[in-house]
């Protein structure tokens, strides 16, 4: 499931929460719950930042294991379900 944009509200996932997924960039993993998916323009996450997400391209508000942040992320930097 790679890259792929067929995440639901409830799943576990493993994702790279900075800089993207890129072969540039190298960054650790983490983990966390989707608890929402966006599929228009609004508001996201702890921030408030306004996403734009489409039916297209959804963002994947995702609440962190490890700090409880949540943060509106982009399918590609899913990884895959995470292993519990």
């Amino acid at each position: 499931m790679t890259g792929s944009s067929n995440f639901e509200e409830g799943d576990h996932v493993q994702y790279q929460a900075v800089g993207g997924r890129s072969e540039a960039t190298k960054n650790s993993t983490t983990t966390g719950e989707i608890v929402d998916v966006l599929t228009k323009p609004q508001p996201a996450g702890d921030t408030g930042v306004t996403v734009k997400a489409s039916e297209k391209e959804p963002r994947y508000v995702i609440k962190n294991d490890n700090t409880g942040k949540e943060t509106a992320y982009k399918g590609d930097v899913i990884i895959g379900e995470a292993d519990d």
